[in-house]
């Protein structure tokens, strides 16, 4: 993982930080290819089936301790706001859809965000709330085959 991060991440990192763009498309195919991304979400069923840093270690011996050190070692680029760029929406956004959605919708969103083709996010802010989901007092409804939102 240091080696990936020295080479990949870190000279984006640092090029990102200073012309302000977001992490180049280039890092995110490196990392999905890796199956980093799915790893920086720890351990669990989404790991099933997929080949973790070229075989370094197997889905079902993936543990917190392998995802701590995914964690350290991309806080060595010492570039937050890249940091937080670099996949911080999938591992906030997709746990949500993993352990809630769906299964058809969790099929079709779960492995295009895991195979870095697609980015995701969980948006959430209310006056109450700021961005403790559990909070809100925002609630939808469906009537009439629409959906009624209410809320602050």
């Amino acid at each position: 993982m240091r080696k990936f991060v020295e080479k990949v991440v870190f000279p984006d990192a640092q090029a990102r930080e200073a012309d302000g763009k977001p992490p180049s498309k280039h890092v995110f195919v490196e990392m999905a290819r890796l199956n980093i991304i799915a790893m920086r979400l720890g351990p669990g069923k989404h790991l099933i089936g997929r080949v973790l840093m070229d075989g370094v270690v197997k889905p079902e011996e993936f543990d917190s301790f392998h995802e701590l050190i995914i964690a350290q070692e991309l806080g060595r680029i010492h570039a937050r706001g890249y940091s937080d760029g670099l996949g911080g929406g999938t591992c906030i956004g997709l746990p949500p859809v993993l352990n809630f959605a769906k299964p058809a919708l969790r099929d079709k969103i779960a492995p295009e965000v895991l195979d870095g083709k697609k980015f995701i996010c969980l948006a959430v802010t209310e006056a109450f709330a700021g961005s403790d989901v559990a909070g809100l007092r925002c609630r939808a409804r469906k009537v009439n085959g629409e959906w009624i939102v209410n809320g602050t």
